[in-house]
């Protein structure tokens, strides 16, 4: 009944904000970690790649995600690893240095903690329970109420796997 319970506000929060709720779930293990995209033409989706170790590396979050998904990356090498140039996924892209704001800015939330800025997936080692967001065209946070919602589907996501009778 729990668990019913939850799809129903995944569902309802779904239709009033017009954000999917729940993440796209891919992977399989006890831990999890969020992945949230942001183009400049506004559209955004998160990710939640379940995973086994104790902590995921940024770039390895992720690859393993779009090995399962539309999600296309491409990055460029530089002296401590490599950069994250673009984000495709359906038929929204963006790639490169467009001036001014136009790039991909990283942030990271760990949790229970507020966004901050990120150093780059290169460097980052992201643990059960944390995000990582990335978002072109200008430097503000990720949207708050996107990631609002996809926490709440994360926590359901987490909820659902320790339940049996899940939706």
């Amino acid at each position: 009944m729990v668990a019913k319970s939850w799809c129903l506000v995944v569902a309802v929060l779904t239709g009033i904000c017009g954000v999917e709720a729940v993440p796209i779930e891919v992977g399989s293990g006890r831990n999890a970690a969020g992945l949230y995209v942001e183009w400049k033409d506004g559209f955004s989706v998160g990710f939640v790649l379940r995973f086994e170790e104790d902590w995921i590396g940024g770039m390895d979050l992720i690859g393993r995600i779009a090995a399962e998904t539309p999600l296309i990356y491409s990055t460029l090498p530089y002296a401590e690893g490599e950069f994250v140039n673009g984000f495709s996924y359906m038929d929204h892209s963006n790639e490169g240095y467009g001036g001014g704001e136009d790039w991909w800015h990283h942030w990271i939330r760990e949790p229970g903690e507020d966004w901050t800025w990120g150093l780059g997936a290169s460097d980052r080692v992201a643990a059960d329970g944390a995000w990582d967001g990335w978002v072109y065209g200008r430097a503000d946070i990720p949207e708050p109420a996107a990631i609002a919602l996809l926490t709440v589907g994360l926590a359901f996501i987490r909820r659902r796997s320790s339940m049996p009778g899940a939706c």
